[in-house]
């Protein structure tokens, strides 16, 4: 066995040479006030698209529904899910994930908060289903239409629009399911669609 006594091996020595380095840089990071001052104010905030925005869909037509898929969900502190619009189209898109010729059916959402507290819809899920089986529908980027974010405040609506693989073999039984909190019930609609 070979001792090599009160030496320390040369990758510690050179190890610590690497840690006092990137102390000593991280020490020179700056803090100058003039590189700050020079930077100017932060951007300011976006502003919230507009919802004709944030529901647009190119080329979209209008379909007609049922009195379950039309009728709005009140729940006992005024808070209201509703539909506001059903369309569908021909998705044209070739990116990632998009197929060329799909039918996709888009749902236009509205709450509206009748409450006295803000209402916030950072988790909303929507789920649809078609069919006599019920077989769910795949969500869709479509035309970059927004999903719920943020927060409505009392006496405010916000709307969003969410677009589903959902074939027209499949309007004969519609199902529309809306989560938006672990307080309140989910939003369920269901009814027929026609073009």
């Amino acid at each position: 066995m070979l001792h090599r006594g009160p030496h320390q091996p040369r990758h510690l020595a050179a190890t610590g040479a690497v840690l006092a380095l990137a102390l000593a840089l991280a020490g020179c990071g700056g803090g100058d006030e003039k590189d700050a001052a020079k930077q100017g104010p932060p951007p300011p905030a976006s502003t919230p698209q507009p919802e004709s925005e944030a529901t647009a869909a190119p080329g979209a037509m209008a379909l007609n529904s049922s009195t379950g898929l039309r009728k709005p969900v009140v729940y006992a502190d005024k808070i209201t899910v509703a539909i506001t619009g059903i369309r569908y189209v021909r998705n044209k898109g070739k990116g990632p994930g998009e197929v060329t010729g799909q039918q996709l059916t888009l749902f236009t959402l509205r709450f509206t908060n009748g409450s006295a507290a803000p209402l916030d819809l950072n988790k909303v899920q929507v789920v649809a289903q078609y069919g006599p089986r019920k077989t769910h529908a795949n969500p869709s980027s479509y035309a970059d239409i927004n999903d719920f974010y943020g927060t409505v405040a009392p006496g405010a609506a916000k709307s969003a629009a969410y677009a589903f693989a959902l074939p027209a073999t499949g309007y004969k039984a519609v199902t529309l399911a809306v989560k938006f909190d672990a307080t309140h019930k989910t939003a369920v609609f269901a009814g027929s669609l026609r073009r």
